[in-house]
């Protein structure tokens, strides 16, 4: 008796954690396009910072950021700390710099992350229209990536959910 209710409880906290983990794949994947979106939402913030209110770097990066969620709040604030704290620092370096802290708590994958870091190349290198220009191709790049993304969350979502749950059922036969 005592052996069948230990064997029960084992199966039970082996199909809890198979399912959680599918669960979290599945989480994953629709955070990586909540953080899509709210990037493709910061470039409109940064483009009518940079066309309207014609804000320098920093503050335009400072005023974007406080307007976003985490994790690309802190993208925004942490390059506008880095121009700050070095002047002599290209808004390029600044950005790749907050990029490569705020990745690894991100949901992006490595393409984002390339899509995203291509921003940089060109912010505060040419004149205000051609910023704006590369803001504009980067926003129509991410709009693919994040169609890619959306496709990629309707298909493997579910996926990792039930494979997770039957992972967690095989796992359990076999070891009954």
């Amino acid at each position: 008796m005592f052996e069948l209710a230990l064997k029960t409880a084992g199966a039970a906290c082996i199909m809890a954690a198979a399912a959680a983990f599918g669960e979290n794949r599945a989480r994953i994947l629709e955070k990586r396009v909540q953080q899509l979106e709210q990037f493709q939402h910061s470039l409109k913030l940064l483009t009518t910072e940079i066309s309207f209110a014609r804000s320098l770097l920093p503050a335009a990066f400072t005023n974007v950021g406080r307007q976003c969620a985490a994790p690309v709040r802190e993208l925004y604030l942490n390059a506008a700390e880095l121009l700050k704290a070095h002047p002599e620092w290209s808004a390029g370096k600044a950005w790749e710099q907050s990029l490569s802290r705020i990745y690894p708590q991100s949901c992006f994958s490595a393409l984002d992350r390339e899509t995203i870091r291509s921003l940089g190349d060109f912010l505060g290198v040419s004149e205000r229209e051609g910023q704006l220009k590369q803001i504009r191709l980067v926003e129509q790049h991410l709009s693919f990536t994040l169609a890619k993304a959306r496709e990629d969350r309707e298909r493997h979502a579910r996926l990792w959910r039930y494979l997770g749950f039957i992972g967690g059922a095989a796992l359990v036969i076999l070891l009954l």
